[in-house]
């Protein structure tokens, strides 16, 4: 059983290296796009994990959060920036997703600013 698990998982493993590597973007407008997108996403993961050690430690974490906080709002600011400059409808229509992403989690989190 934990053989055939094991075997799943690296097919899994390899099936996700595969979609990686045929997604990858083409055009230097999409990678730019994608590139903004991956910063995203850590920077987000800076906030979960600041919020979260704050929740389970009680540890003070305020510089931590405001740190992501602003560097999601520089993100933005350089995503809405960029989007003027793209010509192609993928990358216009990345960049749309990504901006509503942002506001999402400034709406969901409450946070206010420009």
């Amino acid at each position: 059983m934990m053989r055939k698990i094991i075997i799943l998982a690296l097919i899994a493993g390899a099936a996700y290296f595969v979609y990686q590597r045929m997604n990858q973007p083409t055009t230097e407008e999409d990678q730019l796009v994608s590139h903004l997108r991956d910063r995203y996403a850590v920077l987000i993961n800076k906030f979960t994990s600041a919020a979260g050690r704050s929740g389970a430690i009680g540890m003070d974490t305020t510089f931590d959060i405001d740190s992501a906080v602003t560097q999601i709002k520089e993100l933005r600011a350089e995503l809405a920036e960029i989007r003027r400059r793209l010509t192609e409808e993928r990358a216009i229509a990345k960049a749309g997703e990504l901006e509503d992403k942002i506001e999402q989690f400034f709406k969901k989190n409450e946070i206010i600013g420009p």
